[in-house]
């Protein structure tokens, strides 16, 4: 996935979460997921969703660079694909935490969306 798409369906991830009441499930089950994982943080509850997309994209990076089997307990925690991962086209630390962040972001969202539809 480019650089630019990765920006885009961002962008309409964090619109969508924007206009949902679902959205302090979402934050739930993301600080579950982040504690399943091994990782000692929490995340800001007051966060908009924009500010909740930085501020994960900034743990990952940081992860990434320093506990790198932390992020990867995360992604299997919250059940990201390794496919999924690897198309991004890049090698740079900061563009894979900001592609991770959208998968993270976007499979959270689809446990709280279908949880809710039934």
């Amino acid at each position: 996935m480019s650089e630019k798409q990765n920006i885009v369906s961002s962008e309409q991830l964090v619109q969508e979460i924007s206009g949902s009441d679902l959205y302090p499930q979402l934050i739930q089950q993301l600080q579950k997921d982040l504690n399943r994982a091994g990782i000692d943080y929490e995340i800001n509850l007051n966060a908009a969703p924009k500010e909740l997309f930085l501020e994960i994209e900034r743990l990952l990076l940081k992860r990434l660079n320093t506990a790198f089997n932390e992020f990867l307990n995360l992604l299997y925690a919250v059940d990201v694909s390794e496919r999924d991962i690897r198309k991004c086209d890049s090698e740079e630390s900061a563009v894979i935490a900001q592609h991770a962040t959208y998968l993270i972001l976007k499979r959270e969202w689809q446990k709280i969306y279908f949880r809710n539809s039934l």
